[in-house]
């Protein structure tokens, strides 16, 4: 049922979620990555699929982080 999940916008917009909350939170998330890239060499599908929605929405945190420290401080 993978390929039904890969299709369904829903779960991978869940498995961003998860990444951005951890962003929001604070966490490192390069070291996130790396521990599900290892969980996904165990060879089961369903974590290499979340490592590949992962690493496609860690591109756009740090396009997002770049952009938010290149915006002037309206408080100033």
């Amino acid at each position: 049922m993978l390929w039904l999940k890969r299709l369904n916008f829903i779960e991978t917009a869940k498995l961003e979620m998860e990444l951005m909350k951890a962003f929001e939170a604070g966490e490192d998330l390069d070291a996130k990555v790396q521990a599900q890239a290892q969980r996904a060499e165990a060879g089961d599908p369903e974590q290499a699929w979340k490592l590949e929605v992962w690493q496609k929405m860690l591109i756009r945190i740090r396009k997002m982080q770049t952009l938010m420290q290149n915006q002037p401080n309206p408080k100033r």
